[in-house]
C-alpha cells in the first residue's frame, strides 16, 4: 500500500512535467479561473480548520513534556512490536500515558560495543508520559527500560531524558513568535523591494497564512506528532513559498513597466492580462523548482525511515500548497487589489528604482539626425550647472530623459 502511494506520486509528477511543456507553445487564461481557485482554497481551509477544531494537534514530547528512552536492539523490531510490549507494561506505582515509537530502518555500527555483544544494533526511540501527561521520574524510567529488556531481549541503553512542562511551553511560544516574525519581516522586505507598494506584501503574506493553516490542519488530520522538526518544516515552507511568489511578482512588475514605457504613463495598464502573461512566463520555472524538491522529499518520506517521515510529510504538504498559493492565490489577489486600487507608475523613487528625470533641453544632446554635415554651434551663454525642474514649471523647455524603470 505504501508503494502504491509512491507510484501515484510518480504518475502525477510525470503528468505535470508533460503539461508544463505546453506553456512553451500556448498561453493559458489562468487568472480567468481565479474564482475557482479561491473556492478550492476555501474548501481546503475549511477541512484544515475543521480538523484543528475537532481533533486539535497531536503535540509531541517537545511541547507536552515527558520522557524519552533510546535503546539499541540486536534483533530487527517494528514499531508495532515495541508498542505491543509497551501495552503489556504494568506497575502498581504509576500508569503510562501517551507513547510514540520510532525504529530505525536498518542496523548501525556500534562505535563502542560492549564485550560479548554484537557490534551493530537497530535504534529504537520511545517517547512517553505518565497518565495525565506528566514526565517520568528516573526510577520510573528505569522500570520501563527493564521491562523492555525483559520482553525484547538484550539491548543497549543509549540515552534517557526528560522534558518538563516549563521548557515545552517556552518552545511552543518561541515557535509561534518565529512564524509571526518571519511573516512580518517578509512583508517589510517585499514592501521596500517592490517600490513601496504594500499590495505585493499583502498578497504574499495572505498566501503564506493560507499555506501555514493548510499544513498544520492536514498534519492534524493525519494524526502526525507535532514536534521541533515540524516547526523547522513550517519555517522552511514560509521561506520557500515567498520565494516563488517574489519571482512571479518581479516578472509582473517588469511587464507593467515595459507596458507603460511603450504606451505612456497616463493610460491604465491591462493589469489582469499582464499578471496572466507573467504567470505563464514563469510557470515552467515554478513547476521545475517544485518537482525537483518533491522528488527529494518523496525519497526521504518513503526510504528515510520513521525518524524523518513526519518531517518529510510536513514538507510535502507545504511544498505543494506553497507552489499552488504562489500561482493561484497570491497572483489573483493582486488583481483583486488592483480592481479597487488601480496601479499607477511609482514616482516616489522606491528602493532599487530610478525615476525619470526632467532636465533643460539645452543640456540634452540632440538625438535627431542633422540634415547637414555641419555640427551644432556651441552655446556661448555661461551657465553654472544644469538645474532640475519640476512638472509644475511649464515655462522651462525640457525633455524627459529615461533613467531607469519604475517600481
Amino acid at each position: 500500500m505504501e508503494y502504491l502511494g509512491l507510484l501515484i506520486w510518480v504518475v502525477a509528477i510525470a503528468a505535470i512535467v508533460y503539461w508544463g511543456q505546453s506553456f512553451k507553445k500556448r498561453n493559458y487564461d489562468i487568472m480567468g479561473m481565479r474564482n475557482k481557485f479561491f473556492l478550492i482554497s476555501a474548501v481546503m481551509l475549511s477541512i484544515a480548520i475543521g480538523s484543528l477544531l475537532a481533533k486539535g494537534v497531536n503535540k509531541g514530547l517537545d511541547f507536552t513534556g515527558g520522557s524519552i528512552i533510546e535503546v539499541g536492539v540486536y534483533e530487527t523490531k517494528t514499531p508495532a512490536d515495541v508498542q505491543e510490549v509497551m501495552d503489556r507494561f504494568q506497575s502498581e506505582e504509576f500508569k503510562l500515558g501517551d507513547t510514540a515509537i520510532q525504529t530505525g530502518t536498518g542496523f548501525v555500527e556500534d562505535q563502542m560495543p560492549e564485550e560479548g555483544k554484537p557490534d551493530k544494533f537497530q535504534r529504537v526511540i520511545i517517547r512517553l508520559t505518565k497518565e495525565g501527561g506528566v514526565q517520568l521520574e528516573p526510577a520510573e524510567t528505569r522500570a520501563v527500560f527493564e521491562h523492555l529488556k525483559a520482553e525484547l531481549g538484550d539491548m543497549k541503553e543509549l540515552r534517557t531524558a526528560s522534558i518538563g512542562p516549563t521548557i515545552s511551553s517556552e518552545l511552543a511560544n518561541n515557535a509561534m513568535k518565529a512564524v509571526v516574525l518571519a511573516l512580518g519581516l517578509q512583508l517589510i522586505y517585499i514592501f521596500f523591494r517592490f517600490g513601496n507598494q504594500i499590495r505585493y506584501g499583502i498578497a504574499a503574506d495572505a498566501a503564506l497564512v493560507h499555506d501555514v493553516i493548510i499544513m498544520i490542519g492536514f498534519y492534524s488530520l493525519a494524526g502526525k506528532e507535532v514536534d521541533s522538526p515540524f516547526v523547522a518544516a513550517l519555517l522552511t515552507i514560509v521561506g520557500y513559498s515567498v520565494m516563488d511568489s517574489v519571482v512571479i511578482f518581479d516578472r509582473i512588475r517588469e511587464n507593467i513597466n515595459d507596458w507603460w514605457d511603450e504606451h505612456g504613463d497616463e493610460e491604465d495598464a491591462p493589469y489582469e492580462e499582464i499578471v496572466n502573461d507573467s504567470v505563464n512566463q514563469t510557470m515552467i520555472r515554478s513547476i521545475n523548482t517544485t518537482l525537483t524538491t518533491l522528488v527529494t522529499l518523496l525519497a526521504i518520506y518513503y526510504f528515510g525511515g520513521s525518524t524523518l517521515q513526519n518531517f518529510a510529510y510536513a514538507l510535502l504538504i507545504g511544498i505543494v500548497s506553497g507552489a499552488y498559493s504562489s500561482i493561484c492565490i497570491a497572483s489573483p489577489l493582486l488583481i483583486s487589489i488592483n480592481n479597487k486600487y488601480p496601479a499607477r507608475p511609482n514616482q516616489g523613487g522606491g528602493w532599487g528604482s530610478i525615476d525619470d528625470e526632467i532636465v533643460p533641453e539645452d543640456f540634452l544632446e540632440d538625438e535627431t539626425p542633422s540634415s547637414t554635415s555641419a555640427k551644432r554651434p556651441k552655446k556661448t551663454k555661461k551657465v553654472e550647472s544644469p538645474q532640475l525642474v519640476s512638472d509644475d514649471q511649464p515655462k522651462v523647455k525640457g525633455r524627459r530623459r529615461s533613467r531607469g524603470k519604475r517600481s
